[in-house]
């Protein structure tokens, strides 16, 4: 790759960060058809199912996401301009999505999401992730481009790279070539990697690391960089943790040293409750209001945080300078479960 295309992945997962998009060309000679859509979840919009868009003859970019993952909403505003200026030429956006925890799998909060971010192109279903294996997908998000005849021209995944994509759209749909530069995702290569919080994926600051029972009280310690530090009482689960009641005086929180400019967090309730509080502190001290993620509101008038309800991705912290910051999370309550953290550029 060429110079300024680091990229840190795991090996089936969301993009964590990385400083441009990589986006490949496909030669003549290794074009590949179309993968069916045969067996999908259903087409569905903002209001619920809908009938499939007609893809014959239409260039088609296929972009797969996950309504829990930052890296796939950050596009969303680029592939909503880019559906808006071609689709009268005959480019159609499909969004497919493959959900990366189970919970994610359910319509009701697709259709949520769709609202939320104001996704304007057809969005089909993949809960089992079918489609994903037939095009042969590893990341979130991905794009796959394909000309009128179903032959792909163009594969790329992960953020930025909006202008050479839409240098490929024009020449899918036989346009002239735009005039300017090329755009690109200048991303700190000191940025904290998403951070999985359940064993299969997840590794803890704490020295003991993940107790074996599951169910355990974590020591507090000094926590290392770029890992999740527990302290308190936790159920550590496969995709997941999981707050437990407080014990011997301690709730169950955790902190993380990271680098850059805000916090998202993959939460779910866990047990049926209206809604639960999760306080957030950033560098020792309540939240300030001019870092207020969209999500944060005043808990208590010392206490800032949200009110947990739905299962998605929460913007804990937004704006604050880059650099290097402690973020401590309280759970004050049993069944709060988290997923992962990302972290802003």
């Amino acid at each position: 790759m060429g110079q300024g295309f680091r990229i840190l992945t795991s090996l089936k997962g969301s993009i964590s960060f990385f400083l441009a998009a990589i986006l490949v060309a496909v030669p003549a000679f290794a074009r590949a058809q179309t993968p069916s859509l045969e067996g999908n979840g259903g087409w569905i919009g903002p209001d619920g199912m809908e009938h499939p868009p007609d893809l014959a003859g239409k260039v088609v970019l296929y972009d797969f996401w996950d309504y829990t993952c930052i890296n796939c909403i950050r596009t969303f505003p680029h592939l909503n301009a880019l559906y808006e200026k071609y689709r009268r030429q005959g480019l159609v956006v499909v969004a497919i999505h493959a959900p990366e925890f189970s919970f994610a799998a359910e319509p009701k909060r697709v259709e949520n999401a769709i609202r939320l971010y104001g996704i304007r192109f057809p969005v089909v279903m993949d809960k089992d992730q079918r489609l994903w294996n037939r095009f042969h997908n590893h990341y979130w998000p991905a794009d796959y481009l394909y000309d009128r005849k179903g032959h792909l021209v163009y594969h790329a995944f992960g953020e930025g790279g909006y202008d050479l994509l839409e240098d490929q759209i024009r020449l899918a749909l036989h346009l002239s070539s735009r005039n300017g530069g090329q755009d690109g995702a200048d991303f700190p290569g000191t940025l904290t990697p998403e951070l999985y919080a359940g064993t299969n994926r997840g590794r803890l600051g704490n020295p003991t690391g993940y107790h074996s029972e599951g169910a355990a009280l974590y020591a507090g310690h000094s926590p290392p960089p770029s890992l999740i530090t527990l302290q308190g009482p936790w159920r550590t689960q496969p995709d997941r943790i999981v707050s437990r009641r407080p014990q011997s005086g301690q709730t169950s929180s955790l902190t993380v040293i990271y680098h850059g400019t805000g916090v998202n967090a993959v939460l779910k309730r866990a047990v049926r409750k209206r809604s639960l509080p999760v306080l957030v502190f950033l560098d020792g001290h309540s939240l300030p209001k001019h870092f207020f993620g969209k999500d944060i509101r005043t808990v208590s008038p010392k206490q800032t945080g949200i009110l947990l309800k739905e299962a998605r991705m929460y913007s804990l912290v937004s704006g604050d300078p880059y650099g290097e910051h402690r973020l401590d999370l309280v759970f004050p309550d049993r069944g709060a479960a988290l997923y992962t953290l990302t972290f802003n550029p």
